[in-house]
């Protein structure tokens, strides 16, 4: 028997009792496992705890799910609070380690849990996937790598600039898109909904999402600063998922009194259309019917609402919030309205206000009109039309492809090719590239190097970060027509528009004329210092004197870069900056290990020094070396020693030992190397 909702004196749902203790069980295990040392008693205890508890949970179901949020956990439609210290911190270590998922099935015992406990409790070396534990088991590894960071700072007005409801929308937007925080910009609403929908099903995941739903139509009730703007998101976002993507979230919304609640808050905070979008798919989760006539008034109401003067509009959102109030009250029934009312109803909710966006679906078909204009190479006054009413929709792109496969002819396909290649033609193809890449690369192909300065004007003003993306990747590949253009550009003072033209340089791996990275190498900011490093490295920069900059930058991303960068041909002037990343103690962990591998790769007498250093502690009272604990980096270092300097009398009492360790993981590495 499952305990009831705790429920908080405001009426707010949180955890079943058995889920909250099973998670605190497991947090604290977890903690054991990073304390104490293999082997120890307790350990075991802690597996047997986390073993009993899961038992406990799983009587009467096969598996438990729950996703990874930022300082959170989400399970059953719930987040756990921010401000529980346990969980909270269970949150944070699963988050670095990029999980973005746990399953745990029925059958779990604990040698597999002691085996999961340890794997989440040691960080994993750079880059590598959380590993699956077992067969009851499964860590859901969240991907960065397709990720391409082309964002840009808002501007003013452009994203909301504070309050909570900015930061859920940020939290919704990168947990649907598993984006890190290092990953700078906010991703577009259609990339948001797109990334719901493409999502291959999975509980943790759209608990996540619900979770932020939730918690975003209990913030917007009140307009705070920026609320407006997280409406007009969040509603794009709404619009763009598909029915079966809905009723998936609603179902996961937790229970009917949590999804009636839902809708009261989005009824009161959600942009019209958005609203009346969930209250049909609550409907259908309900297993309730609503009469198509007022389904359609409301959607008249919500057409009202969005495209009317300020009057009109504030009183059609009131009366469907009042509508959305009593039909969440008692859902429908079956309708008791004569067949000639509902006739009436049905002819009033289909007529919408002028102007709308409803009304252009009733328009003439302009493609049709410019298909048959092709066809016989005919222009005039209705084939602008078209073409500009198709521009007006944002299908710009529709003219672009019905010309690539259109008959030749000597009147309208050169005019129309000419109003596309203009710049505001590139900005409208650009607008919509992800739906139709060809058209814009059939209308760049024409234009050559007179489309970089449209392409790099909207790169850098643009509010998309699809757009953006879309038009640095086309610079890139037109190749050495854009330098010129790129490298006039680089005192523009907008930091994400020098680190967008930086990419730019770095992607081609060839620099503008009399370009130098040198003076961005100090840039004030990290994320501009990355690209130009980058573009550095490629460009034939002066190599030793930038990898001495790199190693020595504050920055984490940028000492990576240059380690990276150093490889199997490390200059002989940077292995003392290298030995000085695994000596301070303000080096990530990822930049030691990185430097360790760099050092083995090294023949230099100082990269030797550095590695026994690493890897013993000293002699004992016989002479004997004495190995340093069996850390990551020490490790790391035996590992090197062996492969690289297992013959020099240096190297030669720290792997003797090392061979007579009773450490397995020192065992480990030897066995390794030998084999």
């Amino acid at each position: 028997m499952t305990h009831p909702s705790i429920t908080t004196p405001q009426g707010a749902a949180v955890l079943r009792r058995g889920l909250a203790n099973f998670l605190v069980e497991l947090a604290i295990a977890l903690q054991n496992h990073g304390v104490y040392p293999p082997g120890h008693p307790f350990l075991a205890r802690s597996a047997e705890g986390v073993v009993q508890r899961l038992d406990a949970l799983l009587q009467d179901r096969e598996s438990i799910s729950f996703g990874v949020a930022h300082g959170r956990l989400v399970i059953g439609g719930v987040a756990t609070s921010a401000a529980n210290p346990v969980l909270s911190g269970l949150a944070e270590r699963l988050h670095r380690q990029r999980i973005g998922a746990v399953t745990l099935r029925r059958g779990l015992d604990v040698d597999e849990a002691s085996t999961l406990l340890w794997q989440l409790a040691r960080d994993p070396a750079p880059g590598a996937p959380p590993a699956a534990a077992g067969p009851h088991a499964q860590l859901h590894p969240v991907s960065y790598a397709q990720l391409e960071l082309t964002g840009h700072e808002p501007a003013d007005g452009e994203d909301p600039a504070d309050g909570r409801a900015a930061e859920l929308w940020v939290g919704l937007a990168r947990a649907a898109l598993a984006l890190g925080e290092e990953d700078d910009g906010t991703p577009a609403p259609d990339e948001v909904a797109r990334a719901i929908e493409q999502h291959a099903r999975a509980a943790a995941y759209d608990q996540v999402i619900v979770a932020y739903l939730l918690q975003l139509a209990e913030e917007l009730r009140a307009d705070g600063r920026g609320a407006p703007d997280v409406r007009r998101r969040l509603a794009q976002t709404v619009r763009r998922l598909s029915p079966a993507a809905l009723s998936r979230l609603m179902e996961m919304g937790g229970d009917a009194a949590q999804r009636r609640r839902f809708l009261l808050d989005a009824g009161r905070g959600f942009a019209a259309d958005a609203v009346v979008r969930l209250v049909e798919v609550a409907a259908e989760a309900e297993g309730q019917t609503l009469s198509r006539s007022l389904v359609r008034l409301l959607e008249k109401l919500a057409a009202l609402a969005e495209n009317t003067a300020a009057p009109a509009s504030a009183a059609a959102q009131g009366a469907l919030r009042e509508q959305v109030e009593r039909l969440v009250g008692g859902w429908a029934l079956a309708d008791p309205n004569p067949r000639a009312y509902t006739a009436v109803l049905d002819g009033m909710s289909r007529t919408l206000p002028k102007g709308s966006a409803g009304a252009a679906a009733s328009a003439p078909e302009p493609e049709r009109i410019l298909e048959t204009a092709l066809e016989v190479d005919a222009a005039g006054p209705a084939v602008w039309d078209a073409v500009q009413a198709l521009e007006d929709a944002g299908r710009l792109h529709r003219v672009a492809e019905r010309l690539v496969g259109a008959p030749g002819g000597a009147r309208l396909a050169p005019a129309l090719w000419a109003h596309l290649c203009r710049p505001d033609g590139v900005r409208a193809l650009l607008r919509t590239a992800a739906e139709a890449p060809a058209a814009l690369d059939a209308v760049l192909a024409r234009m050559g190097a007179a489309a970089v300065g449209p392409l790099l004007d909207e790169m850098a003003d643009s509010g998309s970060r699809a757009v953006r993306r879309a038009a640095l990747g086309r610079v890139v590949a037109l190749g050495p027509a854009a330098l010129d253009e790129v490298g006039r550009r680089m005192d523009d003072p907008r930091w994400f528009v020098v680190r967008n033209l930086l990419a730019i340089v770095s992607g081609m791996g060839q620099a503008p004329e009399g370009f130098s990275a040198a003076p961005f190498l100090r840039h004030a900011d990290a994320r501009v210092r990355r690209e130009a490093f980058r573009a550095a490295f490629r460009t034939g920069a002066d190599r030793t004197r930038t990898l001495g900059l790199a190693l020595t930058d504050a920055d984490a991303q940028v000492q990576r870069l240059g380690l990276a960068e150093c490889g199997d041909t490390c200059p002989a002037a940077v292995v003392p900056l290298v030995c000085r990343r695994i000596e301070d103690p303000l080096s990530e962990p990822e930049v030691a290990a990185l430097a360790v591998r760099v050092l083995g790769d090294s023949r230099d007498p100082l990269a030797l020094a550095a590695l026994v250093r690493l890897a013993s502690a000293g002699t004992t009272l016989l002479g004997r070396v004495r190995l340093a604990p069996a850390t990551p980096l020490a490790l790391a270092a035996l590992q090197a020693l062996a492969r690289g300097w297992a013959g020099h009398p240096a190297a030669v009492p720290v792997l003797r030992a090392a061979r007579r360790s009773s450490d397995p993981q020192v065992r480990r590495v030897m066995e390794t190397v030998s084999g």
